[in-house]
């Protein structure tokens, strides 16, 4: 005599697979709520200190004295100095580096001088070599460039904003 198997899941057994399944969706769900926002709050602070990071050694090296020559290397004490400085509506900051060629220890603000300018543009903070026509990004993120006279130099307020997190830097920038 033939007996025959069944074969398949009953429906008992079709429940309780989906019940154990719909226990690990939520497990899962919590976990991520309590471990993945922190990761990506975590990435996006560490995102706007890259970017501060990256605007500060530009204005660092800008406002540090002097321009590299032509076969890139530093520019000597007299030759590519910073010698000026202004604010364009507390929101551009201007320096002018003395002529490599024919240095006279003045901001003409024009050929033979060096003139660069930050400024932010849709969110990036951008550093235009005037004469040279050229421009590129210092760093991204940046919701707001504050340039206010102190004296003896300049403050710049930069603020960086990536997904939730929104942070501010304060530099001084000295007169030469």
């Amino acid at each position: 005599m033939l007996t025959s198997r069944r074969t398949g899941f009953t429906l008992v057994e079709v429940m309780v697979v989906s019940g154990l399944m719909t226990m690990l969706a939520m497990l899962l769900a919590a976990t991520w709520s309590v471990l993945g926002k922190p990761l990506i709050e975590a990435s996006a602070q560490a995102r706007v200190a890259h970017e501060a990071n990256l605007a500060v050694a530009a204005l660092a090296r800008d406002f540090g004295g002097s321009l590299p020559g032509n076969a890139g290397r530093i520019g000597q004490v007299k030759h590519g100095k910073l010698v000026g400085r202004m604010q364009v509506a507390n929101s551009v900051v201007r320096l002018c580096f003395d002529s490599l060629g024919t240095p006279n220890g003045i901001a003409d603000w024009d050929d033979p001088d060096t003139v660069i300018s930050y400024e932010v543009l849709d969110g990036n903070l951008m550093r235009w070599d005037e004469q040279a026509g050229t421009t590129f990004v210092v760093a991204r993120h940046v919701t707001d460039l504050e340039a206010h006279e102190q004296g003896d130099g300049v403050r710049i307020r930069l603020t960086f904003a990536h997904r939730h997190v929104t942070r501010s830097y304060t530099l001084i920038g000295l007169d030469p």
